[in-house]
């Protein structure tokens, strides 16, 4: 089991330490540190992949790890001010401890016999960007290699996958398809057979069209060969990996690692819902291809994506006492393991509670019901001022 912890980084005091699973959803009010804590553990697995592959020195470095982590999510130096920035990540590949600013990093010593690649995405909350603005790789500016950057580089890895001749079916919307022709991105009504730039479309369209292309795209490539140079692999020996897991594992992307912002962003309640299942019934294409399941870590504002993953979580329930009848209604592919999903508040203390109910294994019900029964009491108070 993957744990995280974190202290005085942001809005984040103290987290304790949280379990990572395998699907995780982060919620909270606004500015509590949902985001913050998915950057940190994205930046630990990413660390964590260097270190698999041999190639993390820049971490180690006094002031490396805060220093890189601010770059790549773009964290002011009002996020390290509150107090000691501690952060401390162990898995059963890597141990990462680090505390204070310009401190070295502490990495543990990799198992050879436990090397392994994986392709990780970062999809911001920003992605928009991605549909509004074509080949946005090449004309976005930064200071410094970024999250945003680094999600338009693999978006323009991905739509050239899907060809007008190949396209991709958008699940959220009904009778629509994406495709990428070379140059632009576009949208196919097929109701019409009408195809509409997909900077033209809806912002909903525009905000979870690069969400559904890299969930489809690094599931896709799961089980590919890396994109690993010859030196990369050169360097392998020289640094005594063990040969045979360098060719049949680090030479393999064996699982993807999505983290999402607020995969509901202006979509419809039923859209949100199919893009939820969607992203899962991907998660167990990829899991089923090479046998390592990977990781979809999401942070949402949506009662209704939590409502969606208490269905998904009920369905594994049923499934159990009548697979048929339960198969008329949730799919086999997005009906996972309980062990796999995890949920999480972030409190306006900046601490970490876990929403999930040991007794029913579902999601509590407070954390989804709060916004609802407050505004029915002041309904009923209203109502008692009109009819007394």
């Amino acid at each position: 089991m993957i744990h995280l912890q974190i202290k005085n980084i942001g809005p984040l005091k103290d987290t304790g330490v949280v379990p990572i699973t395998n699907i995780m959803l982060i919620i909270g009010e606004q500015s509590t540190g949902k985001s913050t804590f998915m950057k940190v553990l994205s930046f630990c697995r990413w660390i964590e992949k260097k270190a698999m592959l041999g190639e993390y020195d820049d971490i180690v470095v006094n002031g490396g790890f805060i220093k890189q982590l601010k770059e790549f999510h773009k964290l002011s130096d009002e996020y390290f001010k509150n107090g000691e920035p501690f952060v401390e990540y162990t898995s059963d590949i890597v141990s990462i401890s680090h505390k204070g600013i310009n401190t070295k990093t502490k990495i543990s010593k990799v198992d050879d016999n436990k090397r392994h690649n994986t392709k990780i995405a970062y999809i911001p909350a920003e992605r928009n960007l991605l549909s509004v603005i074509p080949n946005l790789d090449n004309k976005y500016k930064a200071s410094s290699y970024d999250s945003m950057f680094n999600c338009a580089l693999e978006f323009s890895e991905a739509n050239a996958v899907f060809s007008k001749k190949n396209p991709l079916k958008l699940v959220f919307a009904d009778d629509m398809e994406y495709y990428h022709d070379g140059f632009n991105d576009y949208v196919k009504l097929q109701k019409n057979n009408t195809s509409l730039l997909l900077e033209h479309t809806s912002s909903g369209i525009q905000s979870t069209v690069p969400v559904s292309v890299l969930v489809h795209y690094l599931c896709y490539i799961t089980g590919m060969p890396s994109r690993r140079t010859p030196s990369m692999v050169k360097k392998d020996s020289v640094q005594g990996f063990n040969q045979e897991n360098a060719a049949n594992r680090l030479n393999f992307y064996n699982y993807p690692q999505l983290f999402i912002e607020e995969p509901e962003q202006h979509l419809y309640p039923t859209s949100q819902a199919k893009l939820l299942r969607d992203i899962i019934s991907q998660f167990s294409y990829a899991m089923n291809k090479t046998g390592y399941p990977g990781y979809v870590v999401m942070t949402s504002h949506s009662p209704y994506i939590l409502t969606q993953l208490n269905v998904l979580l009920k369905a594994r329930k049923a499934f159990r006492k009548n697979k048929k009848e339960t198969l008329k209604y949730i799919p086999q592919k997005c009906i996972l393991p309980l062990k796999y999903y995890s949920a999480y508040y972030v409190t306006q203390e900046g601490r970490m509670e876990n929403m999930m109910d040991s007794e029913t294994g579902l999601i509590k019900g407070e954390y989804l019901d709060s916004v609802s029964e407050t505004t029915e009491n002041e309904l009923n108070k209203l109502n008692d001022i009109i009819y007394g």
